[in-house]
């Protein structure tokens, strides 16, 4: 008698849920390969609209600070004038977060700035990470940078 097979599954664990607080004035919106995309509603602006999303994927291999800041490093090497910060941590609902900003020239957007965030917990052999990522026009780091700062630390796995 064959065997029933399920996803998620002990063998291969789905994403956790994950909840956070949006602002007042952004809405959620859909983004391939996202779990939560949100951004800034503000209709008729004539800047880069600041956003946030939130990407799951699993891993083998150990992922840690070196790996995160490969992994950034490639990023901010394919865009244009792409410059990465330096690593900094944080503890946010209870979970260890590791991350960086990133800056980089977009012909359309101009100066993008970005926050990324990544957290890791291992089930079995799997790693799942979680990585948040907020966007934001560099012109507008008082203003955006702040928002973005406040939804990361509304954040919270397997609540």
């Amino acid at each position: 008698m064959p065997s029933t097979v399920t996803y998620p599954s002990p063998v291969v664990p789905g994403p956790p849920p994950i909840h956070l607080e949006m602002p007042d004035g952004w809405i959620q919106v859909w983004a391939p390969d996202t779990l939560i995309a949100i951004r800034d509603d503000a209709r008729g602006a004539d800047h880069f609209l600041a956003n946030l999303v939130v990407r799951f994927y699993q891993r083998l291999a150990p992922f840690g600070p070196d790996e995160i800041k490969a992994e950034l490093e490639g990023h901010a090497q394919q865009r244009q004038d792409g410059e990465l910060g330096p690593l900094k941590s944080q503890d946010v609902g209870g979970r260890q977060w590791l991350g960086a900003d990133l800056a980089f020239v977009d012909e359309q957007a101009g100066t993008v700035a970005q926050a990324h965030w990544f957290t890791a917990q291992q089930q079995n052999d799997v790693i799942d990470i979680i990585q948040v990522t907020g966007s934001y026009a560099g012109s507008r780091r008082e203003t955006d940078y702040a928002v973005i700062d406040r939804i990361v630390d509304s954040i919270r796995v397997n609540p």
